[in-house]
This record gives C-alpha cells, structure tokens and sequence, in this order.
C-alpha cells in the first residue's frame, strides 16, 4: 500500500507564476465526490466531518457536489483490481466533462459561483499496484480498497481526513505535487512504501523540514502551522463534551473514538450498547442512592 509515485502531478500553477493560489482571502477550492460509499459508510457524518475543516483554516475550502453517472466513477465502483495507470489516462476528460456538467446545473438554477477547478474522488477501489492515491489533471483519486481493520488506529475516516488534506497541498503546491520523501518520518508527505508506515502520517501530525521549506518556496509559507493544527485532529474534541465535532458526529450515528472502518462492526456495536446500559445504570443506582439518602435525611428531621 503506497502513497504517490514521481510520476503523479497535479495541473497547478509553477512557483514563478504570478497566478499562484495562495491569497487566504481566496481559498483554493476543492471539490469531494463520495464515490460508491452510500450504504458501505455514514456519509453524513463523513461529511459534517470534512466539511468541519473549512471552519478551522482558511486555505482550502471543502465542498460536495452532485454527480451523475460516468464512465470513469462506474470504473472507481468497481471491485476488481484497476490499473492506476488506466485510471489516470482518464481524468483529463473526466474533468472536462465534469466541468461542463456543473457548469450547466449552474445555467439551469441561475446560480452565481462557478465550479471548483480541482476535484477528488473518494471510492473503495484497489489498484493493481497496491498504491491509494493517484492524482493528474487537477483530479486526485483517494482508494481506499486496500485499508485493513488492523491499521487502526487510526480509524479509516481519520485516514481518508488526513488522505483529502495531503491532495489539497497537492494542488496548490507544485513541489509537493507528486511523491516526496522515502523515509518515513511521520510527515503529510511520506512515501510509505511499508503497509503498517502509513499510519504515521495520519498520527504524528507532522510537517517536515523538507516540506515546510518547499511550501514555503511556493509561497505558503503560513500552511505550515495550519496543516499541523489540522492534522492534529485536536479539533475533533471528545464524544461527552457537546457540540464537539465528535459529539456531533456520534449524534449522527459515528463514534470516531469506537469505529475503526466505514461502519461498526457487530463487536464495535455491541460495546458501545454495554457501555451506554452501563451508564444508564450506574445512573439509576446513583438516583436511588441519593432517593434513599433523602428518605432517610427527612425522616430523621420529621422525628
């Protein structure tokens, strides 16, 4: 299971172009296509929680769009091993199309904002060469067939959060575009040629020297602390505190801190039933102690 190879680009513009996105006041737009996800995932929960990082930086701006049927996402459907290569001769029409097609919901609803310009594609396909990611054509594919339950943690929806923010930078910054560094160092941008390594860039939180200097070189310098901060997942807060992220999203029917995969697993469910009775219990024997303890207390002071 691999990251990116030296190969994958993204169509931005090069350091020296005076177009360069990195105005804050401008976030680079991306657009999320949950592909072949519904019934396999809480996409509402996945959502509330991708779309919860355009509150918590300003760079990047997160946003999901309709799509019909088409050829390339039929193919991202599918449950065969595809090649990646295949894959990425594709996503040159593939946004033309798609383009096109926003562009015409636009004229039809009398809608102002035109569509992003990049796109990623979430899908639980496999490549045939063990990498998850493939991005060209400002289209970047996250496939996420090959995650394994023994991963977690990180839990896969942390890893597909961590997934979506490396291919953003990817579209911004044109040294960070393909494949960076071998070693694994916990950073956004190792290679992780080793299955069991690419949960380190999803734990560790980490920018590396390296990378700083070559967001920096592209002129985002100020991405640095947000990525961290991202990455960090400390935004996410705790399941018992409301109006966290987490809090919301159990609401929603995802316990981020429970749920290793796309959904709960029997075991995973059944836990988290004993320890909500449990709390119902201890809740009730807390009631009648405290019921009897006032009994008590007033038949002593009615004496």
């Amino acid at each position: 299971m691999h990251d990116l190879d030296p190969t994958d680009e993204c169509s931005v513009p090069n350091q020296h172009s005076t177009a360069h996105p990195i105005a804050v006041q401008r976030p680079r737009r991306i657009g999320i296509l949950l592909n072949g996800l519904d019934g396999k995932a809480n996409t509402v929960a996945l959502r509330f929680l991708i779309l919860e990082m355009n509150r918590i930086q300003r760079t990047f701006e997160y946003e999901f769009l309709p799509f019909e049927r088409d050829d390339l996402l039929e193919t991202l459907r599918s449950q065969m091993r595809l090649n990646r290569t295949d894959i990425k001769s594709q996503t040159a029409d593939f946004h033309q199309r798609y383009r096109a097609y926003l562009a015409g919901l636009n004229k039809d609803f009398l809608l102002k904002e035109a569509p992003p310009d990049y796109f990623i594609v979430v899908c639980l396909a496999t490549f045939d060469d063990d990498y998850y990611t493939t991005r060209k054509d400002r289209v970047s594919v996250i496939a996420l067939g090959n995650w394994e339950r023994h991963m977690a943690p990180p839990s896969i929806v942390e890893f597909l959060l961590t997934l979506i923010v490396r291919e953003a930078v990817a579209s911004v910054s044109p040294l960070l575009g393909g494949s960076v560094h071998l070693g694994t160092k916990g950073c956004l941008c190792d290679f992780t040629p080793q299955l069991d390594d690419a949960r380190f860039k999803v734990l560790n939180a980490f920018v590396c020297g390296h990378c700083a200097n070559a967001l920096s070189t592209d002129k985002l310098p100020q991405l640095v602390e947000e990525l961290q901060f991202v990455l960090s997942k400390k935004w996410l807060g705790l399941t018992s505190k409301v109006g966290t992220p987490a809090a919301i999203a159990l609401k929603l029917g995802h316990d981020l801190f429970a749920t290793k995969g796309l959904q709960p697993t029997f075991w995973e469910q059944a836990l988290k039933t004993l320890q909500e009775e449990g709390t119902k219990q201890i809740l009730t024997l807390i009631g009648a102690v405290v019921g009897a303890v006032l009994l008590v207390w007033f038949g002593i002071k009615g004496s």
